[in-house]
């Protein structure tokens, strides 16, 4: 009941309140004691009144010394959060509630003095933590770092840096996998907080953590090294928003230090991180393989809104303080933002990835090779060139003959929905794609010797019909056969269509039931006049398959096919009907 009736109280009942606690907080039992510590966790948002405040540091450094790891994680959970609210306390303005954050005071104002003594009491406790016997108190402050260092205001930042630092390096396993994942989420507060070109913080910040957390690529726990590959993917994505940013400033005074900061972000990113995802990607461990794979895909789609802040809105009424302590991929339960696909990497470095890429696919596992091929939608979003598009696409196409059918139908899929990846680059570039790279791959896959490629083809066609992933722009070509030799295709659906029609007549029985199956599914896509041209090739192989003597006569072919044919029918009648009455 204490954070309920605090906020009623005056402050002598409140110092009646505050002695029941601090029994409680010594009390004989663990239980009583970790449910004292949620109180004080919650009671730290409800001080208005600065004499309130020693006393919760006392509470802190209380917590810290207890036996019990647990209670010496939340005395870190309750450091942060006190430092926190320390400007609410010292303002004493509590009329937008505890869930709004203010900032703190400038340097020149009085209040400034007492909230600097009182964090110059928090900050050890931290510190001190960061060195605990337990590696779950380790854990915990690994885990809150960046937390603490945004509490705490831009001169401790470096104090908070060489923390991080140490957990770096220590012995546990798990304490090294949630440090690194802190580094980019401590880089994105300090860097943020950064104006463009002022340097200090981002000297002290890249060359101190990232080349600590690039030495962890030769840790012996692979699960260290898959860490290290999710933390490079979000340094990456961090670090070319920032570079984004700098381009965007206009401010005439900061021009020098801003282009200053652009090559240094680009050289962490040429000379540290690229380097570092190359050597991930051909780790030994699969696990680390396709956590790198993830973490380049990641960057290149990742949302083009940068993370907020030391100078973020003051209300944190959306924020989680449960989540305080988290796991390995905490972090990414946080993210409430669509993912929108924006190039993040460059053409050079896309080209950097290639050679690597190409290896994987020739990896022993196949969800390597599968995770290899992935990455290729993400990929061209990054690139501006028909001809790096081309050297991707190869391998899709390289994969698309893999013994495997999962890797065959992923790269597949990849190769078809790549042009959605080429929204931001416009119209055309989504129909050059599909114009040079994925009809010419289907055609090539429909007239293969081999079944397995033909059946492909119909797949191919049904994933680029349901998703809609056919451009609207498209020259007319010549029919490649099936509907006639001198007819002319006049949208890329008929196009493909007219691909998928043309295995009718296919040898393999298989590959004949599977172009009526494929056409049922996407028949509600198609315009009248390919519903038209669809019936009737269908009905023709159905007079093909019950004809003669010599006639296959194969059940399933004439079961899918007649099927198809009825529903093509069914909506001409539909859209027939439909057009009549909106006359």
């Amino acid at each position: 009941l204490g954070p309920v009736i605090w906020g009623h109280l005056d402050f002598p009942h409140q110092l009646q309140l505050r002695g029941v606690i601090t029994r409680a907080l010594h009390d004989v039992e663990v239980l009583v004691r970790k449910a004292t510590a949620n109180v004080l966790h919650e009671i730290a948002e409800l001080v208005f009144d600065a004499r309130c405040v020693p006393w919760l540091v006392l509470m802190s450094e209380r917590a810290m010394t207890d036996p019990e790891p647990q209670l010496r994680s939340a005395a870190m959970t309750l450091t942060w959060h006190l430092a926190e609210h320390l400007p609410n306390a010292f303002l004493g303005d509590a009329s937008q509630g505890s869930r709004y954050l203010r900032r703190l005071p400038d340097r020149n104002d009085p209040i400034f003095a007492d909230v600097y003594l009182l964090q110059c009491k928090l900050l050890p406790v931290a510190t001190r933590l960061a060195e605990d016997r337990s590696p779950s108190v380790r854990l915990a402050v690994a885990a809150q770092c960046d937390r603490l260092c945004d509490a705490l205001g831009d001169h401790w930042s470096s104090v908070v840096i060489d923390v991080l630092l140490g957990l770096l390096s220590d012995p546990d396993e798990r304490v090294r996998c949630e440090a690194v994942m802190c580094v980019p989420r401590l880089a994105g507060i300090v860097l943020l907080s950064t104006p463009p070109g002022a340097s200090v913080s981002e000297v002290s910040i890249l060359e101190a953590l990232v080349p600590a957390s690039i030495r962890l690529q030769k840790d012996t726990v692979p699960v260290v090294r898959v860490a290290l590959a999710s933390a490079a993917g979000e340094l990456l994505t961090l670090l070319v928003s920032l570079q984004s940013r700098v381009e965007d400033t206009h401010i005439p005074d900061h021009m020098d230090g801003a282009q200053e900061s652009f090559r240094r972000y680009k050289k962490q990113v040429d000379e540290r991180l690229i380097p570092l995802v190359q050597i991930l990607l051909n780790d030994q461990d699969p696990e680390v393989t396709s956590a790198a794979l993830r973490a380049v895909t990641n960057a290149s789609r990742r949302s083009a809104a940068l993370p907020h802040g030391r100078n973020r809105h003051q209300s944190i009424g959306n924020e989680d303080d449960s989540a305080s302590v988290t796991s390995l991929h905490s972090h990414a339960s946080r993210e409430n933002r669509q993912p929108v696909f924006l190039p993040v990497l460059s053409e050079v470095q896309v080209l950097r990835l290639l050679p690597t890429l190409t290896e994987l696919a020739d990896g022993k596992q196949w969800r390597v090779r599968q995770s290899a091929v992935e990455i290729v939608p993400a990929l061209l979003g990054c690139t501006q060139k028909l001809e790096t598009r081309t050297e991707i696409s190869k391998l899709c196409v390289r994969l698309m003959a893999d013994n495997v059918d999962e890797v065959r139908r992923t790269a597949a899929e990849c190769l078809c929905m790549g042009g959605s990846s080429l929204g931001s680059h416009g119209e055309d570039a989504s129909s050059e794609w599909f114009h040079r790279i994925v009809v010419p791959v289907i055609r090539e896959c429909a007239a293969h010797v081999n079944s397995k490629q033909r059946l492909l083809s119909l797949k191919m066609v049904e994933i680029i019909l349901l998703n809609g992933a056919c451009p609207s722009k498209w020259k007319p070509t010549d029919s490649p056969g099936g509907v006639g030799s001198d007819s002319k295709v006049e949208s890329a659906t008929s196009e493909i269509v007219s691909i998928a029609l043309s295995l009718c007549d296919d040898r393999i029985a298989n590959v004949r039931l599977n172009v009526g199956r494929a056409l049922e599914t996407v028949l509600h896509v198609l315009s009248l006049d390919d519903l038209a041209t669809v019936a009737e090739r269908v009905n023709r192989q159905l007079v093909t398959e019950q004809g003669g003597v010599d006639a296959p006569h194969d059940r399933d072919v004439i079961f899918y096919a007649a099927r198809c044919a009825s529903r093509a029918r069914q909506l001409m009648e539909e859209q027939g009907s439909d057009a009549s009455s909106a006359f």
